[in-house]
């Protein structure tokens, strides 16, 4: 039974003398001190409501050794094919973010899982989590906090999930900034193209003409370019770091219209590849792909198979985007910048079928292209031939 002691010493040398002796109810327990009688009962109370009697040490685990136990469980479920490697990935990113915050001037992830409460979420991380973060992003954020304080009152860390109705904030500043996507004009984006090299200026035209999203331009293989339909068919993608998986959506899954002019820059390509036999090649794989005999790359881009060098990394579109805009002396922009540019261009094209460039672009809803382009919307006269309007609206 936990009892409150007072100590006459400490209150005479001005130190909190109310003390409660944890050593012998708990693993890892100790003396706490606290300035008054009722604090000192309160924490009592909150202790005992915790208390997990059983055979473990979790009621002692820190937040870090909580967090390690969580990861190798989720890595056990991905083993068995219960999660995915995104999701994995997702996880361990957030928990990390969480126990690197400070929690009473000390690491949280030295904190005893056992201790901590829903108002020190609320008033001290919350500020710490939120900061550069939107309302949405500190949600998804608690999503995966929430899931591995699940997992410690399982374990026995403590009774209760203190982020049950934690008040989730976003950062203000971040919230106010505009969701809707900016115009570039294509002169911009023909300068930042002219400066890329040879390779990279097909990447990127590619993504400008399809407005594929850059981890479904990753994944993209050899038997997804339809030749004989002048169409690009979508039906996979890579996310973060996880192996090749679904599109973003069920949406996702579409036909995307080739250009005259990208559809003969690709046959252009796979011929410099030398007219990979296996369908499953990617497209757009690393300049560090198939050797022929002699041991030279072949082709602009090399070719490649789903092998873990072979898909190109998210950093090196960035990277290539942003030293594009620093060579032409233009303010830098991100890859999926480009995407936005293909539906600028489309909306000219289509201002009165908005539901087709909403499938061309992947999107659920015909809401989510009107909200993000809507202001775009420019009213154009038809021409016959999709195939000609698209063309001619890049040319």
């Amino acid at each position: 039974m936990l009892k409150v002691a007072f100590y006459k010493s400490r209150k005479r040398f001005g130190k909190a003398p109310y003390a409660v002796d944890t050593r012998y109810v708990l693993n890892g327990g100790g003396q706490k001190f606290f300035a008054t009688k009722q604090e000192a009962q309160r924490y009592i109370d909150r202790v005992s409501k915790e208390l997990v009697i059983n055979d473990t040490d979790a009621w002692s685990w820190t937040f870090e050794k909580l967090r390690n136990a969580y990861l190798i469980h989720l890595q056990k479920e991905l083993r068995d094919g219960e999660r995915s490697k995104s999701y994995v990935q997702e996880k361990e990113r957030h928990t990390n973010q969480f126990i690197s915050c400070a929690i009473n001037g000390g690491k949280l992830a030295d904190m005893l899982v056992s201790d901590l409460t829903k108002g020190q979420i609320e008033l001290q991380l919350m500020d710490q989590l939120k900061k550069n973060r939107s309302k949405k992003t500190v949600i998804n954020l608690m999503g995966s906090i929430m899931t591995m304080m699940s997992f410690a009152t399982k374990y026995g860390c403590r009774e209760t999930n203190p982020c049950i109705q934690v008040e989730i904030k976003g950062d203000a500043a971040k919230s106010k900034r505009k969701t809707k996507a900016r115009r570039i004009q294509p002169e911009i984006i023909n300068r930042i193209i002219a400066e890329m090299t040879p390779e990279w200026q097909l990447i990127a035209k590619f993504a400008c003409q399809t407005g594929l999203r850059q981890g479904e331009q990753r994944a993209l293989t050899w038997a997804d370019i339809l030749f004989d339909e002048n169409k690009v068919q979508v039906n996979k993608a890579y996310k973060h770091r996880a192996p090749v998986g679904e599109t973003k959506t069920e949406a996702g899954d579409r036909l995307v219209p080739l250009t005259h002019e990208m559809k003969s820059l690709l046959q252009e390509h796979f011929m410099a590849c030398g007219r990979p036999n296996d369908p499953a090649t990617l497209v757009f794989g690393t300049s560090a792909g198939t050797r022929s005999a002699s041991g030279r790359i072949v082709g602009a881009i090399a070719c490649r198979r789903y092998t873990p060098g072979s898909v190109r990394m998210p950093a090196r579109f960035l990277s290539a985007i942003h030293k594009a805009c620093d060579d032409a002396g233009v303010d830098r922009i991100r890859w999926h910048d480009l995407r936005h540019y293909y539906a600028s261009v489309m909306l000219k094209v289509y201002s009165k079928e908005i539901w087709r460039v909403s499938n061309y672009l992947g999107h659920e809803q015909v809401a989510t292209t009107t909200n993000i382009y809507g202001h775009w919307i420019e009213d154009e006269t038809d021409n016959d031939k999709e195939v000609d309007k698209v063309s001619s609206a890049f040319g």
